[in-house]
């Protein structure tokens, strides 16, 4: 197995279907992420504006993904820093832990050493059964919960690597310290 950045738009046919597989059960849940229903075009589209990253087997498969936007981007994050998004694992591969890895990968390997950011953020539906839950499990810590216009509540999550760096962003919940073990 390999973790690599996306270089190549192509991806996007095998990425698609996977994204729709793998968001097919919040979608069973209600909770219905962007990603459940994105095209191929959108992909390819957001592949080229956003580092998107991939743990494939020896075969070229899919196991995992992760994005990250950037806060200079056409699709930034909410924060001000880096934000994951379309965490996917391919359910063939789901159990096994590969979401920690991909997630724990991209982060020491391109959101710290590449970006050399304070903080990575990371949303969330507030009332999925596990997500929330999940992400607290890899040190993130709620900043936020939202409602978001005629969709689910919304929580947004901090793992911040230097307080320091990270107090003097300009961002109000940054500011207050408003970070919170909710549940």
């Amino acid at each position: 197995m390999q973790f690599k950045k996306i270089e190549n738009t192509d991806v996007a046919e095998q990425l698609t279907p996977l994204l729709h597989r793998a968001y097919a059960a919040d979608v069973k849940l209600g909770i219905h992420f962007a990603a459940s229903s994105v095209t191929v075009e959108d992909v390819r589209k957001h592949i080229e504006s956003t580092p998107t990253f991939v743990l494939e087997d020896d075969d070229g498969t899919i196991i995992a993904t992760t994005s990250v936007r950037l806060p200079w981007s056409d699709n930034p994050g909410p924060f001000g820093l880096p934000h994951l998004g379309w965490v996917a694992t391919n359910p063939d591969y789901q159990q096994q832990g590969f979401s920690k890895e991909i997630i724990n990968w991209v982060v020491t390997n391109y959101v710290q050493s590449a970006l050399h950011t304070p903080a990575v953020t990371i949303g969330t539906a507030a009332d999925h059964p596990w997500l929330l839950s999940f992400y607290q499990s890899l040190g993130f810590k709620v900043i936020d919960i939202t409602q978001k216009p005629n969709g689910p509540r919304a929580a947004y999550l901090i793992s911040i690597f230097d307080e320091h760096r990270t107090s003097l962003i300009d961002d109000a919940y940054l500011k207050k310290r408003h970070f919170q073990d909710r549940h």
